[in-house]
């Protein structure tokens, strides 16, 4: 359910809630402000989902996608994993993370546009690009502890006699995307025992 709140001024729902119980949330995009409520982390993946589906189109993204690939990183037309990388490595280096007071859920040409946010709009910026280009794209949240901690994208690469090889691609880490760590090995590694969810 989405209210509309009028502008990007409008009143700021609390913070998310411990799993189980709804989680509030806020859209902002161009023109669009509003507060929305989540009841589990599917229905907030999900969100995130169509939000990547319908931006992958949009202009903007697939312009700066073709820019990032072919005139910065220098891909071969069908080295899907040298692009999809090369997108990873980009929102990296070019968006700025920020801790948000309130969950915050930024359209990517929003993203795109103001060069920061947290997890979910890396997420799906990275996911928007990626599609723009042709590539299968999942957003993968994390769990542990009774509550949502972390989200990021991942590209489905085709290899071919071998399946499909997935590339976490999670620019708010502080290691270098290139080196494709893995937040699901890192949480395991830590201890949190996470819960892992892929749409």
């Amino acid at each position: 359910m989405l209210e509309q709140l009028g502008d990007e001024d409008g009143t700021t729902p609390p913070a998310p809630a411990p799993a189980g119980t709804p989680r509030i949330g806020v859209i902002a995009g161009p023109g669009r402000f509003g507060k929305i409520e989540f009841h589990s982390q599917a229905e907030q993946i999900a969100f995130l989902r169509q939000m990547v589906n319908r931006y992958a189109g949009n202009p903007l993204i697939h312009d700066k996608a073709i820019d990032i690939v072919f005139n910065i990183a220098k891909c071969p037309p069908k080295a899907k994993l040298c692009q999809a990388v090369a997108i990873g490595r980009w929102v990296q280096t070019h968006i700025t993370y920020v801790n948000e007071g309130v969950e915050t859920f930024q359209t990517p040409v929003r993203t795109l546009t103001y060069r920061f946010g947290d997890c979910d709009d890396f997420a799906t910026l990275t996911a928007s690009l990626c599609q723009a280009l042709g590539m299968q794209t999942e957003l993968c949240g994390l769990e542990w502890g009774g509550m949502y901690r972390h989200i990021f994208a991942r590209v489905v690469i085709p290899v071919p006699g071998a399946g499909e090889r997935r590339i976490p691609l999670d620019g708010t880490l502080n290691e270098d995307v290139r080196t494709l760590p893995n937040p699901v090995t890192i949480s395991i590694a830590r201890g949190d025992n996470p819960r892992v969810l892929a749409l």
